[in-house]
């Protein structure tokens, strides 16, 4: 996300436009830059120092400005631990099912009889039949299109052979689950390399919920780079200026304490909060608050989710607003991204200091099993 987006965003507060008219950034940002030039269509030219808002990349992968050719792996570290979007909550009706592909492995999602979501590993345990391709749910549980066999959603423990009279079922008939939420309008997941237990939780965002905010507005889009990658762009504070066009590098302050991370900007107008690596909420002082979960595809591609809410006293279509200028914000890392390579041990000047502390901080949140 750009700071050069938020930082023109976090001023709103004394400029609220009349009701029904969505607010609009001030012309007077503590970091106002130089003009960015917009660029529709795909990139077949791409000149930097700022890069050019390219709104169309974010949904069109096709148009998005790829040059690296290598195909050795660009990260060394594995799939992180912590919880991920894995669905929208209105994407998934009780009974429905829903194959995804996601921390490099299929999946299924299905929502129980009783409303409640689950998440397993896609292959059935008896003959690999893959459970999205027309399984069944049946109350709880999730019945294999292949045999009949039924899988219970929260252990994944076989409950049900149909055809055969034996009643021992062997523990090996038993798909892998993953501990599953819903909270802020989401699905959640639990992603751990070794199987372990979830060792922070989601926070609620109480301004979805709160009548005085507008309803939320979702974007999502998917990047070629990894978690780690992207958190590290809102500790690495010279981008700002050189990518997004800010006229000086901003000031902030980063905070660390166990799994949760803090960004304070602008006298506490910009306040960014991270969750674990992948999970993040940031405000915009009476302006925009929004949530970002940025989940694993596989080692080197993400997807993200962005939800936003705005104040109702600002006027309709301020989230709109503001989602609209932070993607367009964004389009300008991704040449950066999907072109680069994780330098380690990295060249960095005295005042890049927080790049190594966010990455120290980042390397809780991996299992290494097979080392």
């Amino acid at each position: 996300m750009t700071i050069s987006s938020e930082a023109r965003l976090s001023q709103q507060a004394t400029r609220a436009e009349p009701l029904g008219q969505p607010a609009q950034p001030p012309a007077d940002s503590l970091y106002q830059g130089v003009e960015v030039p917009t660029v529709t269509g795909p990139l077949t030219e791409l000149v930097g120092l700022p890069m050019p808002q390219c709104p169309d990349t974010v949904t069109d992968l096709s148009m998005r400005y790829r040059v690296r050719r290598e195909r050795r792996p660009r990260f060394p570290f594995p799939i992180p631990n912590g919880w991920f979007i894995v669905a929208t909550a209105d994407e998934l009706a009780p009974g429905q099912v829903k194959p995804l592909y996601y921390f490099g492995r299929d999946l299924v999602l299905f929502r129980g009889a009783d409303g409640t979501p689950h998440l397993l590993d896609a292959y059935c345990p008896h003959l690999g039949a893959h459970l999205g391709a027309g399984g069944r749910v049946v109350g709880g549980t999730l019945q294999c299109p292949f045999h009949g066999w039924r899988f219970d959603g929260q252990s994944g423990t076989c409950v049900e052979v149909p055809y055969d009279d034996v009643d021992h079922i062997p523990k090996t008939a038993t798909a892998r689950t993953y501990p599953t939420l819903e909270r802020n309008h989401m699905i959640w997941a639990w992603h751990h390399l070794e199987g372990k237990e979830p060792f922070y939780d989601v926070p609620e965002v109480p301004e979805f919920h709160d009548d005085d905010w507008s309803p939320i507005v979702v974007r999502d889009f998917e990047v070629a780079s990894c978690c780690q990658e992207m958190a590290e762009n809102n500790v690495d504070t010279p981008h700002f200026k050189f990518v997004h066009g800010t006229e000086a590098v901003p000031e902030e302050e980063f905070h660390t304490d166990g799994h949760h991370k803090r960004t304070v900007a602008l006298d506490g107008a910009f306040v960014r909060e991270g969750f674990g690596l992948g999970l993040g909420v940031l405000r915009v002082r009476d302006y925009t608050t929004f949530l970002s979960s940025t989940t694993p595809i596989d080692e080197e591609h993400v997807h993200c989710r962005w939800i936003f809410t705005s104040p109702r006293s600002l006027g309709d279509g301020t989230a709109e607003a503001a989602a609209d200028s932070f993607v367009a914000g964004v389009s300008q890392d991704f040449p950066i991204w999907e072109n680069k390579i994780y330098k380690d041990p990295p060249v960095l000047r005295p005042s890049e200091k927080g790049v190594t502390e966010h990455r120290r901080w980042c390397e809780q949140f991996y299992s290494y099993p097979d080392a």
